[in-house]
């Protein structure tokens, strides 16, 4: 007989969950590097492209999203469960709904996101001032589970 399965996890990194409120806009990857699946996705300066965070740029208003994480890049096809965009691939930005991200530490549900300036890192405390960003608009919805993965709601639109 097969073991049944001790621990359940969220799921994996930038998967959408609960589809029925999540609204996924397409844009180009304009950022100068890969995009990983479940990273904050922000608008790029001057383009209709979005990119990662920038530790420069301290503007949370210009926060798309999340990377989504696309059937089109399985790991099975990249032969990775960490696939990202490449620089000029279309990016799935999920711009309102849930997704399942990656955290630093435990996180319990309630808890404002926000990304650390230093590693772009998510994190659910401000820490000192000036060191994160606050994401607008994010709010973690399960406690975390064995891997520090929880799912977050983006509760409305923020640019787009």
């Amino acid at each position: 007989m097969g073991k049944v399965l001790g621990t359940f996890t969220n799921g994996f990194t930038g998967a959408v969950s609960r589809s029925i409120d999540n609204i996924i806009v397409s844009m180009k990857n304009g950022s100068g590097g890969e995009i990983p699946f479940g990273a904050p996705v922000f608008l790029a300066h001057g383009e209709n492209a979005c990119r990662t965070f920038d530790a420069q740029d301290s503007a949370a208003a210009a926060f798309l999203g999340f990377a989504a994480r696309a059937a089109v890049k399985a790991p099975d096809v990249y032969g990775s469960s960490e696939a990202s965009y490449s620089v000029g691939d279309p990016v799935d930005v999920l711009v309102r709904g849930s997704v399942i991200l990656q955290f630093t530490a435990a996180v319990v549900p309630r808890s404002a996101v926000y990304i650390r300036k230093a590693d772009g890192a998510l994190v659910t405390e401000a820490g000192a001032e000036g060191t994160t960003l606050a994401l607008p608009n994010v709010t973690v919805r399960t406690a975390s589970d064995s891997s520090n993965r929880a799912e977050v709601v983006l509760s409305k639109r923020n640019i787009l």
